[in-house]
């Protein structure tokens, strides 16, 4: 289809009516498009979003073309359309394209090098505005993904920033990105999350790890109440996380099981829920299963267990009674009221101190275990999302053939054991279902990934995805407490690759957290945490 757009010219001294083509407008099959000479070289023909909307919804504006002498288009302005419409394909197989006269090679350039230095993106916050509008219409997230051809995250970075003034208004000033904005207004109704967030951006921590730990507490926060609320149902009287907090500002949280009568004597355990004040403290307890010894398991051979995983620490809840006013209960703590000589309790004072510090110690090194432990949850969180976008990548980055060189010539036992099981956790990173219920479940799968992948650059990434799915499958908790060489060249060359490592996945790159030097107490909110899931050291 052919329009030609027509103006009447007139002369004061030939009234005869002349008509000057201006332009002509058509429809024109991209590959037929000869591209022209232009200033711009740098297509970026590998942007995803920008393939994936010429090719669902084509071109939108027209592109500028001229005739030649021999009457074939040549391209003026749009190459990156025409290119990647050529390639990709549109729902018509055509595109739009305005055909003008050919112009004078200086006028081509400065028309070229204008429309190209003087392009505007949307700004962010006219981003949100534009998918505010969208959803006011009803289109869902997925359909703005969809039509706008932006990336989901982002559009629901969009959803939520239109759901939280005070966020909103920072990101118009600029003060925020999108993708930061999208986090704070997650957490805009809680203002000790919001002073957490705002720690970790001026000393330029991970944003995303912050925001994961956040949730993590959260629904741990929520789990608690829910087991407070159980127990409460079944006529125990529970304590909740504020009155804890409450009674131990006030003096202290003593475990019954700790005290003895006025005789001496420990109570009888039935005799607990008498006890004048007597409540009970839901607190949590970290398991480590390989701290059990297992007498049935030695049998003086290694061969079984080098294929053996340590089981993951894992917490229980553990209802236990407690006072918190000891007058009241007729209790004593245990040793009160002995008499002994000066001499002797001037002995007994320097070893009583001496055992406290370091019990004291033991004590600081279990919190910085449970703290750590929580942050590597909340980091693998992070991670294996990070690494879903990384495995499907289409080339491989800089450096990638190294660490597949060193995997495999080396027989790295990560790599080996993912090989023995086929590759359970590339399947989970790549969105695939883990095959399971006999012996050798997943190799199809396993061939269908290896013979998709038909050019040398993928076949490299595949390989890559394969080596670094390999070792993600081999973490754990574990992992920051013994630390190896293979698990620092891996991060570290994740961290090459985009990924912001958190703190206490930077104690595998030999960096220990560093201590905070804000006052703002940031980081006394997750010692808190930690230190609540010791609460029983209170106990005398």
């Amino acid at each position: 289809m052919t329009e030609t757009i027509e103006t009447p010219a007139t002369d004061q001294t030939d009234h005869t009516a002349q008509v000057v083509q201006v332009e002509e407008f058509t429809y024109l099959d991209p590959a037929d498009i000869i591209i022209g000479t232009n200033v711009r070289t740098d297509l970026r023909p590998d942007h995803k979003e920008f393939r994936k909307s010429i090719k669902e919804r084509g071109v939108l504006e027209a592109v500028t073309v001229y005739r030649n002498e021999d009457g074939q288009h040549v391209l003026l302005r749009g190459q990156r359309r025409t290119v990647t419409a050529a390639e990709v394909g549109t729902p018509t197989g055509l595109i739009p394209a305005r055909v003008v006269p050919q112009p004078a090679d200086a006028d081509r350039i400065g028309d070229q090098m204008v429309e190209n230095i003087h392009r505007a993106g949307m700004r962010e916050s006219e981003i949100v505005a534009g998918v505010e509008q969208l959803a006011l219409l009803g289109v869902s997230a997925a359909q703005i993904a969809k039509r706008t051809s932006i990336d989901r995250p982002t559009v629901n970075a969009a959803l939520a920033v239109t759901k939280a003034d005070q966020t909103r208004n920072r990101l118009d000033s600029g003060d925020l990105t999108l993708e930061e904005a999208g986090i704070f207004a997650e957490f805009e109704h809680d203002p000790d999350a919001v002073a957490r967030l705002e720690y970790a951006m001026r000393y330029r921590r991970s944003l995303t790890h912050e925001a994961q730990r956040l949730r993590d507490e959260a629904a741990e926060r929520a789990a608690d109440a829910a087991e407070v609320e159980r127990l409460r149902a079944e006529g125990l009287p529970v304590l909740t996380a504020e009155e804890v907090e409450q009674a131990e500002q006030e003096g202290e949280v003593l475990r019954i099981e700790r005290l003895v009568t006025e005789d001496g004597e420990p109570l009888a355990e039935e005799e607990w829920p008498n006890v004048p004040g007597a409540r009970v403290h839901v607190v949590k307890e970290w398991i480590y299963p390989e701290d059990e010894y297992d007498e049935e398991a030695e049998d003086g051979s290694d061969e079984e267990s080098e294929d053996c995983e340590p089981a993951e620490p894992y917490q229980q809840y553990v209802p236990v009674w407690v006072l918190t006013d000891l007058a009241a209960s007729g209790l004593r703590r245990r040793g009160g009221g002995s008499g002994s000589s000066t001499a002797d309790s001037s002995d007994d004072d320097g070893e009583s101190a001496e055992a406290e510090a370091q019990r004291e110690q033991q004590r600081q090194e279990r919190r910085r275990v449970i703290a750590n432990n929580k942050a590597w949850a909340s980091a693998e969180t992070v991670r294996r999302e990070w690494l879903a976008g990384f495995v499907a990548r289409k080339t491989a980055p800089k450096g990638a053939e190294a660490l597949i060189c060193e995997a495999v010539v080396t027989g790295h036992y990560t790599l080996s054991k993912a090989m023995d099981h086929r590759h359970p956790m590339l399947f989970t990173l790549l969105g695939i279902e883990v095959p399971t219920g006999y012996y050798g479940a997943g190799h199809d799968e396993c061939h269908k990934i290896a013979t998709k992948a038909t050019t040398p650059k993928a076949a490299t990434m595949t390989t890559l995805a394969t080596v670094v799915a390999a070792w993600e499958a081999s973490t754990s908790k574990h992992t920051w407490r013994s630390p190896s060489a293979w698990d620092a060249r891996v991060l570290g060359a994740l961290a090459q690759w985009g990924y912001q490592p958190s703190e206490v996945e930077r104690i595998l790159l030999g960096e220990e957290p560093q201590a905070s030097t804000d006052s703002d107490g940031a980081d006394d909110a997750t010692e808190g945490n930690a230190a609540s899931d010791e609460a029983s050291d209170s106990a005398a």
